[in-house]
């Protein structure tokens, strides 16, 4: 930092102490523009495809086989993965068979339309090229670009640019968020709606041109015959000018961008920037945006001497080293690597503050276009231009590929997304001896990453869990959509016929998903646990064994173990306590939803409603109470409450948590609810404040038998959708929606005469 200011971290290629951000190769930008990126494309095409990284993909559960008497192969499904060879070489020695071989698959190769895209070779080394042949774009994802303004009508920026659609430029805060007009962002040092360079007085080149630099390195449109691509061809950019058109900016001026990117929804926050001094101020901020489930990136910092970089394990750089003082990993510090992975020569390093290493040398990207202004006699008449290093280049690479991984799997939260990230890169160490785990867990691979959110997608698929409400054996079957049964199971002795409630997770931490039953009205509270297939593995009583009132259920893995956990309450004629056991059945811990005086019942799920990654616990109360719906934490500390329905509605909520909404901002499940007896079979959707989102009729208005409701990826796109039965005196029936009231899924469970009720849950299996 200089006179409170955080600086840039660039300087020029003679390494001289410039106090600049990034370094300007002017050398390599005259004459040799063309021939050296043309160059370098060709070299890593050939040094990449000599590596040994393209693999021989194949459908891993069939084989083509080519019998003599046919004229074209067919396929053949495999039992398991792990009989492919045995089946395999069967085929192969059967003498009708002319041939037996994989299935092989195919992509197509990716390849933009951008003019200068031979220009960017370090799309090549992170592996961005490969990952758009199976995603190119993020839509959905915002990325707060915190730095020295963006030229937002920048022809290959524009149509990413982050809108308000909440405000218009009317001089009147249309969206009451305390900014005037903040259309497209906002200059927090003129404080103004325009978040674009200002060419101030005194304005260097640095600051005019960096933000634009990072923007375009992130998410530039991509393959529209111009310009260049960024890392995601799609995304929101959210401009928030912190830093002045020298490049420099006060830590208050960070904290208000940050605090700014919470509130209007952004996920990714780029911060391409760095300073020695430590702010309280700034780390709260960073705290804020972590709890909030926004992913923080920061540079590591460059070495404005003569050095090899700084070490900041020693000498930490902030807001890199920002991270929680109890294990959290609150910012994605960056380290900046060259052409052949090498630690660039000026970036930091460090086993405590850096978690991934990107380019950071010879990076092509846009620039301020504004021909009437003028720097040592040089217009800035050119909307790209390069080469640019520093880590400061190396963040928004990160960035970019953070977008792509959220958006190939919607179903994954922060700290998987994270994960994958920093799980998938490229080990470098071989070639850094003298900074041997000091670059992160490695060089960014945005096709490694990509590649494995989406395996993780496609390798399950949910199904659904139907069961009587009451009035019939205890029997869950396993469906699809539209009441195809795979199995069924009778979760509890033949003369039981209180009805079964369930819910599914992985609880013992073994890849796959168990279903948890309870009894229902007039059964024991016997918690039940089996395998996919219906097998019993382990039981146990959740409450006293005298009690007779049933119980609801729930699982989550609410203290991050790893493990899904177990959560009950007693769903008729109890007290408000809400216990949660491990997958052996032991009690971990509980707490009171309401104070003792309480009895009743409650209904229960679990999601995570505010997006901090973490889930939380939603009540609602059973029938007979009002109707309201509570949020809590696994510690039991109330995190909100609001009303569902009327006051005067005694029917209860049901209540479930789904991710259903493709807007952006941080992944916030909806709390989904319904009433459970007696009401209309309106379903709600709200958000964790109690705000209504949106609203539909699951079955006919009429309808007064209650609904029950649950939630499941049915179509294995990455995002939930609701399923909903009738309740008793209705028929059997079950209905699957999108999140828009779109029916998808319709059957009966039962015979139609059957009016039980039915409830639903969902069950993940892997294929």
């Amino acid at each position: 930092m200089r006179g409170g200011n955080i600086g840039f971290d660039r300087k020029n290629v003679n390494l001289k102490n410039t106090g600049n951000l990034c370094y300007n190769e002017d050398v390599m930008k005259k004459n040799t523009t063309s021939f050296f990126s043309i160059f370098l494309a060709v070299l890593i095409f050939f040094a990449h495809n000599a590596s040994g990284d393209i693999k021989n993909n194949f459908v891993a559960d069939e084989i083509l086989v080519k019998f003599k008497a046919a004229e074209a192969p067919v396929a053949i499904k495999v039992a398991s993965a792990g009989d492919f060879d045995e089946f395999l070489n069967y085929y192969h020695n059967l003498p009708a068979v002319q041939y037996a071989e994989p299935n092989y698959t195919y992509q197509a190769s990716v390849l933009p339309s951008d003019t200068y895209f031979n220009n960017q070779w370090y799309l090549q080394k992170i592996k961005a090229v490969e990952a758009w042949s199976n995603i190119r774009e993020s839509r959905d994802v915002v990325i707060a670009v915190l730095d020295s303004g963006v030229q937002i009508n920048h022809p290959d920026l524009q149509g990413n640019i982050w809108r308000n659609k909440k405000e218009i430029a009317n001089k009147i805060d249309d969206d009451k968020n305390g900014f005037i007009d903040d259309t497209s962002g906002w200059d927090f040092v003129n404080n103004v709606p325009d978040p674009a360079p200002k060419f101030k007085p005194g304005f260097t080149e640095d600051g005019i041109l960096h933000g634009t630099i990072i923007a375009g390195i992130a998410a530039a449109s991509g393959d529209n015959a111009a310009g260049i691509a960024g890392v995601t061809w799609k995304a929101k950019i959210m401009p928030l000018k912190i830093l002045d058109d020298k490049g420099e900016g006060s830590a208050s001026k960070v904290i208000k961008a940050i605090d700014y990117a919470i509130a209007n929804g952004a996920n990714i926050i780029n911060l391409s920037f760095v300073g020695f001094n430590y702010s309280k101020g700034l780390d709260e901020a960073v705290k804020r945006a972590y709890d909030a489930g926004l992913i923080v990136v920061a540079a590591g910092g460059n070495e404005v001497g003569q050095g090899a970089g700084y070490n900041l394990d020693e000498t930490p750089m902030y807001p890199a080293c920002l991270d929680g003082s109890s294990g959290e990993n609150r910012v994605i510090g960056v380290a900046a690597t060259d052409t052949m992975d090498q630690k660039a020569v000026f970036s930091s390093f460090g086993k405590k503050c850096i978690d991934i290493a990107a380019p950071g040398v010879s990076v092509f990207s846009t620039v301020v276009y504004s021909p009437g202004q003028y720097i040592e006699n040089q217009p800035f008449n050119k909307y790209y231009d390069g080469y640019w290093s520093g880590t400061s280049v190396a963040v928004p690479m990160v960035s970019g590929a953070l977008a792509l991984i959220e958006s190939a799997n919607p179903s994954f939260n922060r700290s998987r997304i994270i994960k994958a990230l920093l799980d998938k890169t490229d080990n470098i160490n071989r070639v850094n001896p003298n900074y041997f785990n000091q670059l992160g867990k490695g060089r960014l691979n945005v096709a490694a990453s990509v590649s494995y959110v989406q395996n993780e997608l496609n390798s399950k698929t949910e199904k659904l869990l139907v069961g009587p409400k009451n009035g019939m054996l205890s029997l869950v079957k396993i469906t699809d959509q539209d009441g195809n049964k795979d199995k069924e199971f009778y979760a509890y002795g033949a003369g039981f016929k209180g009805g079964v409630n369930f819910s599914s997770g992985d609880i013992n931490h073994d890849g796959r998903s168990e279903i948890i039953t309870a009894a229902g009205l007039g059964g024991g509270p016997q918690i039940r646990i089996f395998s996919a297939e219906g097998k019993l593995l382990g039981q146990f009583f959740a409450f006293n064994k005298t009690f007779r009132g049933g119980v609801n259920i729930a699982s989550a893995d609410v203290n991050n173990d790893g493990s899904d956990e177990i959560i009950v309450v007693q769903a008729s004629a109890g007290d408000s306590e809400v216990k949660i056991f491990n997958g052996q059945g032991g009690f971990l811990s509980s707490f009171y939803a309401y104070d003792n005086k309480f009895r009743g019942g409650l209904n229960l799920a679990a999601g995570d409603v505010d997006g901090d990654g973490e889930d939380e616990i939603i009540t609602g109360l059973a029938a007979g109470k009002i109707p309201e719906v509570r949020i809590f934490k696994a510690t039991g500390d109330l995190e909100g409450q609001f009303l569902a329905y009327p006051k005067t509605f005694l029917g209860g909520v049901k209540v479930s948590a789904a991710n259903v909404r493709k807007s952006v901002g941080t992944k916030r499940a909806d709390i989904v609810v319904a009433p459970e007896k007696n009401g209309g079979p309106h379903v709600k959707f709200f958000d964790n404040k109690g705000n209504l989102l949106s609203h539909f009729f699951a079955f006919n208005s009429n309808f007064r038998g209650g609904v029950s409701l649950a939630k499941a990826d049915v179509d294995n796109d990455g995002w939930d959708e609701i399923i909903t039965a009738a309740g008793p005196g209705g028929a059997p029936h079950v209905r699957v929606f999108k999140a828009n009231g779109k029916i998808i899924g319709s059957f009966y469970a039962y015979e139609e005469s059957f009016g039980g009720g039915v409830n639903v849950g969902s069950l993940k299996i892997n294929k």
